[in-house]
């Protein structure tokens, strides 16, 4: 049966190989241009050039002429063996008397470009030899007469079509009346017009890259009208598959992928979105020069274009195409890298948009063309002045309302904080709560803490009676005291409840049953992380007022909490874990309602509540509060710089105030210190952000100079002078960025208040740092946690390394987090002491006793709050005594409620990677490309040879899409031109300059040009126009009464399309097809890609698990593009590397193609699908027939037939005599594998 196989699988698929004969290819070229003259430039120039003022060694290494020729000591390079090469040997340092370049080796990874160069024949362009004149070479740059002299700058003509024609029949539009009249002159005729079947297969695959169904040739044959072709075109334009085949060639240009390649292939993220809005994009129609527009500027268009059903900006998602270049986690010289990747970026939109290689002008004005030095680092200009985002997308603009629903609440909220009393009398309270806390410590203490009522003891083998959320806390308790590496101690009688059962990554909670307070204390263990976000709480009547965590331990320790005071309320405990990394975990055991405490003893024990409400009514004050204030008093914190440690201290020692006192006037000193060897960057004075500053999102904003409402949740009175995340709330999300400054100083200290923050230094728009916690150590805080309170962070570490480096700072919140950043200084020595927390300044700072400072203090804070000039102690103080019950604003309680419904109600943010405007500022000329070495200044600016005028990357893409610019339309128009008839007019797709080659049709390519722009740049208009010309339908074959010798010398390439090209289907069709005609396809649009699917040889660092092998049946364009990791499949057929821009794909014909077809395992399994589905068919003839036109779009003639069912036959005994789906399957896979499958005639 195998043999049989192959030998049919020979028969139909035997495809002739195809040459190309350029002695050096554009990729070589572009390899040299790229990877070796630049270094050349910065290494070897100075010495070996016509311009070195001594030239050393008699060698010249500025031309392949000079190389060749060799110095004193011979050749310089054997093209083809880089072993025998002079150049080769001294760069590798192999003798020791030659090592070049004498002041440091190559790095390893140059040195293999070096030896991959030679080994491919040392490619260099055609270009003048400089030669030496006193040491300076004779060599001018004249923009001016390039640009004269070369086509592409020349304005674009409106050519009308050649009107003596011999064959007037022939043409149905003005495109045919051009390809007729180069043909004619020629002595040439047009080949005859395709059979119908032929013409729906190639446009099919041209416009949406699948194959016609029955249905639709079926459809197609019995239209004899003479719109039928055109009924096709507008049924397939408007198929949303048009997007997804478009949408991939514009992915080659600007080299999309899904990694940065290099060691890790780290992921970029979010890379999904910029496809789908390709194909929205290519779908809608977009106007070309809207398109460009989005691309290099989507972020700054005043009005963007937003997505018809979810809302969200789609203009902005096009800028992403900057960002899909290489990335390395470990580069040694970060501006080096910046410049790489500039070059990389100048690379693609050079080419992408204007048709020129502008990045050969890095290290040198370009040796053919009218672009200057100064052009390119001018265009990289406008790169420095942005920065790369995570921009949140916001589908359906909910956060973006919500915010201005926010924005109104607040400002009726805030007009309730004025109805504060200034009579609350704290210091009132505070006294006589002391007075009972002084009563019990009177009290003899005695008795058993365990003795109570065991209310969980996790010994039952499950959570009965808790409510489990999320996935921290697993389904059960632990009943065993090691888990997962954690040995934990001290836990009672067979099981505890934990939230590590493998990691401190999961997060949830256990609540438990409701029950009724009976007895004074809860006594309980606990150990785990001592973050408040780690913790067991207790909630009474819907609000937390106890909670107690770890140690930082796995030793389970007595913990109480004095409950008196609630006794006869309805409780709940919690045990929570909503952190994640190091101590991100808690364990609990043996919750029990006791007499007696049996933690933290030295605590002093809390009154029951008929002494509190006695002692209240005696003094005439609020029973809550007083009861609240004892809370305070009862509080086991030791550390009497924290409030609880302060208080309970205070109960016994008065003079401790004295100490905190001293203690805030040595933090001023410190701070006066401080200031004046420092510099303030910015302290947020203003109602709005700083000049300069930028945020995307809708969660940063300035809190202005007077203190309002916040809805954080935490703190309800903002802060004034600072700028937060979350004002309007939490889950806001965003970024904040600061403008471009010059790192100064080893060190930059932040004071902010914040949870989960990610913050970092973006040095030179370097932003790979967190995949290197060694090279860049300090420099970024993946989780910045200040516990409640401000506090001083700092980027210190390796910061040093670099002063001198432009930078920016980066605050990100991602929802879940929250910051509100105060002031940032840049110092060379340490940030001062923390502050103390507001109330301990409050209850000191008088010349009173404690609760006489905090009457004042209390007056004082409400009277500022009220003038509106309230300043951070005054806000902290009140929050504070809010949070911990002392004071109540229950008129807000109603809108702080509704703020928090509409939070708790936002979705999950989506992000697209996109471009963002930073600090406007222009570059400089780097001499040789060597950003060491700078030269003349230059503005931001498009080149000169297009008008060179300045503004931002807005006014650069209308410089782009002006009618004034001879070469966005054009170069759009080739590049449609040749995907539909696999050549260009301009064949050099991505070089119109004069390392390119000339239009093969110019006044055709203008007359294209000028049409697109007068049909409001639509690119469905010019392939509209393209596929229903004349021209396009041509048959693959001449016109029979061709003289194939008269061919073979006029047009033997076919240049002037006397016939149209038969071309191979790319790879994504080629896949997409076996898929479409086994009926395993998914329609399905947009969403995540796909990951590779990865066989036993793709192996490597970075890799990811393994897609299914059909890829889930979604098309190509879906599949995951992991730089590392690239699917072998298309490879084969040609799918380029993501590595720069490919606006012409190779197109090889080689045996690795024949094998993929016949061994790849998805062609394989595809070919069984396709039996399977294939079986409705009872008839053999007919089976084969219908299987034959799914495949090929037409019937097998009566000879084809014959011989496929001569196959089933021999193959049907070899397996036993079944015709069984096994053979079945055996058919589709022959099929896969016929040339008339992968060629369009």
């Amino acid at each position: 049966m195998a043999s049989t196989f192959r030998a049919c699988f020979l028969l139909l698929c035997c495809i002739p190989a195809i040459g190309f004969g350029a002695e050096f290819s554009p990729d070589q070229l572009d390899f040299f241009e790229k990877k070796i003259r630049p270094v050349l430039a910065e290494r070897c120039y100075e010495c070996h050039s016509a311009k070195a003022e001594k030239l050393k060694a008699n060698l010249q290494l500025d031309h392949r002429e000079h190389i060749l020729t060799g110095g004193d000591t011979g050749p310089s390079i054997v093209p083809g063996k880089p072993e025998d090469s002079l150049l080769y040997e001294v760069v590798t340092y192999q003798t020791p008397d030659m090592q070049m370049p004498p002041k440091g080796k190559l790095s390893d990874s140059v040195i293999a470009d070096f030896k991959k160069w030679i080994a491919n024949g040392a490619a260099w362009p055609e270009e003048p030899v400089p030669t030496r004149d006193g040491g300076e070479m004779v060599e001018e740059f004249d923009l001016e007469k390039r640009r004269a002299e070369h086509w592409c700058w020349r304005p674009i003509q409106n050519p009308a079509p050649p009107a003596n024609l011999k064959n007037v029949e022939w043409p149905r539009d003005e495109i045919d009346r051009f390809i007729l009249a180069k043909i004619e002159s020629a002595g040439l005729k047009p080949a005859p017009e395709a059979d119908k079947r032929t013409w729906l297969r190639r446009v099919t695959f041209d416009l949406i890259g699948l194959p016609p169904t029955r249905e639709e040739i079926a459809v197609f044959l019995e239209d004899e009208s003479p719109t039928a072709e055109e009924t096709v075109v507008d049924r397939l334009l408007a198929s949303p598959h048009f997007g997804e085949k478009w949408a991939r060639h514009w992915m080659d240009l600007v080299r999309y992928a899904e990694s940065y390649g290099h060691e890790f292939d780290y992921p970029i993220d979010y890379t999904h979105e910029y496809r789908d809005y390709l194909i929205r994009a290519l779908n809608a129609d977009l106007p070309y020069d809207e398109f460009v527009t989005e691309h290099v500027a989507g972020d700054l268009i005043p009005e963007p274009r937003r997505h018809p059903n979810e809302e969200f900006n789609e203009s902005i998602l096009g800028t992403a195409f900057w960002y899909f270049h290489e990335a390395t986690h470990a580069p040694t010289d970060v501006r080096q890298n910046e410049a790489d990747i500039m070059d990389n970026q100048i690379d693609v939109f050079g080419k992408t948009f204007l048709g020129l290689t502008v990045a050969c002008a890095r290290c040198h004005d370009h040796k053919f063309d009218a672009i200057s030095t100064a052009d390119y680092y001018a265009l990289t200009a406008f790169i420095e002045s942005s920065a790369r985002q995570e921009y949140p997308m916001d589908p359906g603009r909910v956060r973006e309302k919500t915010a201005a629903q926010l924005l109104e609440l607040r400002k009726k909220a805030d007009a309730e904080l004025a109805k504060i009393s200034p009579d609350l009398n704290p210091g009132d309270h505070l006294t006589a709560a002391a007075n009972l806390i002084r009563a019990e410590l009177a009290k003899p203490k005695s008795g058993d803490p365990w003795a109570g009522i065991v209310f969980e003891d996790f010994d039952g083998g499950n959570y009965e009676g808790w409510k489990v959320e999320g996935e921290a806390f697993g389904d059960k308790p632990v009943t065993e005291s090691k888990r997962s590496g954690q040995t934990v101690t001290g836990d009672f009688g067979k099981g505890f409840a934990t939230s590590f059962p493998d990691k401190d990554e999961a997060r949830g909670n256990l609540i438990s049953k409701k029950f009724t307070i009976e007895k004074p204390f809860i006594n309980f263990l606990i150990a785990g992380g001592s973050h408040r976000n780690t913790a067991a709480e207790l909630w009474v009547d819907g609000k937390m007022v106890l909670t107690k965590s770890g140690e930082n331990s796995d030793d389970l320790k007595p913990a109480t909490w004095s409950v008196a005071a609630f006794v006869g309320k309805e409780a709940e405990i919690r045990i929570v874990d909503q952190n994640r990394g190091g101590w991100g975990h808690i364990h609990a055991d043996k919750f029990v309602f006791a007499d007696h405490p049996a933690g933290d003893a030295d605590a002093p024990p809390m009154p029951d509540a008929g002494e509190i409400a006695g002692a209240a009514k005696k003094a005439n004050l609020d029973t809550d509060r007083l009861a609240a204030w004892c809370r305070v008093l009862v509080s086991p914190e030791k550390n009497d710089k924290k409030p609880g440690g302060f208080f309970a201290k205070w109960l016994t020692k008065p003079d401790v105030a004295n100490g905190i006192k001293s203690l805030a006037q040595r933090n001023t000193e410190a701070r006066e210190n401080f200031e004046k060897s420092a510099t303030l960057f910015e302290n947020f004075e203003g109602d709005s952000l700083p000049e300069g500053w930028s945020a995307s999102g809708h969660g940063f904003r300035a809190t202005g100079a007077k203190a309002g409402v916040s809805f954080s949740g935490k703190h309800p009175i903002s802060v004034p002078g600072t700028a937060a995340s979350n004002v309007l709330g939490q889950n806001r999300v965003g970024t904040l960025r600061t403008p471009t400054f010059e790192i100064t100083t080893k060190q930059i200290h932040v004071r902010a208040r914040a949870q989960n923050l990610f913050a970092r230094v973006v040095m030179d728009n370097y932003h790979m740092q967190k995949f290197n916690g060694l090279l860049f150590r300090g420099t970024y805080h993946p989780k910045v946690e200040t516990g409640g309170e401000f506090r001083w962070f700092t980027f210190s570490g390796n910061l040093d390394k670099y002063i001198g480096h432009n930078a920016f700072l980066e605050f990100v919140d991602k929802g879940g987090a929250s910051v509100e950043i105060d002031e940032i200084w840049f110092s060379d020595d340490g940030p001062p002491p923390a502050d103390l927390p507001a109330v301990l300044i409050a209850a000191t700072a008088g010349e009173g006793t404690v609760p006489q400072n905090l009457n004042a203090a209390w007056q004082s804070s409400i009277s500022n709050l009220k003038a509106g000039t309230a300043n951070e102690t005054d806000t902290q103080f009140l929050n504070w005594m809010v949070a911990n019950g002392l004071a109540e604003i229950s008129t807000l309680d109603p809108v702080f409620a509704e703020a928090k419904k509409i939070n708790d109600g936002l979705p999950g943010e989506r992000y697209a990677l996109a471009m963002a405007e930073g600090t406007p500022e222009g570059s400089f000329v780097h001499i040789r490309g060597s950003h060491r070495k700078l030269g003349e200044p230059v503005p931001r600016r498009m080149i000169t040879a297009l008008g060179g005028e300045e503004g931002d990357r807005l006014a650069l893409a209308n410089e782009i899409t002006t009618l004034k610019n001879p070469l966005t339309s054009r170069v759009l128009v080739n590049r449609l031109w040749h995907h539909l008839f696999g050549r260009g007019i301009v064949p050099t797709v991505d070089d119109f300059g004069p390392m390119g080659q000339e239009p093969s049709h110019p006044e055709l390519l203008d007359f294209l040009a000028t049409d697109h722009v007068k049909n409001g740049w639509s690119m469905k208009h010019t392939i509209r126009k393209i596929v229903l010309s004349q021209t396009y339908r041509q048959t693959s074959q001449p016109d029979p009464d061709l003289d194939s010798e008269k061919i073979a010398v006029t047009d033997p390439e076919n240049i002037l399309l006397h016939r149209m090209p038969v071309r191979r289907l790319p790879s994504e069709s080629i896949r997409d097809s076996i898929l479409a005609i086994s009926g395993r396809l998914d329609p399905k649009l947009f969403g995540p890609s796909i990951p590779t699917h990865r066989t036993q040889f793709m192996t490597g660092r970075g890799g990811r698990g393994s897609g299914p092998l059909d890829g889930a049946g979604r098309r190509s364009i879906y599949g995951a593009i992991y730089r590392n990791f690239l699917s072998p499949m298309m490879l084969t057929f040609d799918m380029p590397g993501p590595f720069g821009p490919k606006g012409r794909r190779s197109v090889s014909n080689v045996p690795a193609q024949a094998l993929a077809l016949m061994n790849d395992p998805f062609v394989i399994d595809q070919s069984k699908i396709w039996a399977k589905n294939s079986s409705g068919e009872s008839d053999t003839k007919a089976r084969i027939s219908v299987m034959f036109e799914t495949a090929l779009g037409k019937p097998p003639t009566d000879e084809e037939l014959t011989a496929l069912e001569g196959f089933l036959t021999q193959q049907a005994a070899e397996n036993g005599g079944r015709l069984d789906e096994n053979v079945w399957a055996d058919l589709g896979h022959v099929i896969f594998n016929t040339k008339d499958f992968v060629y369009l005639n």
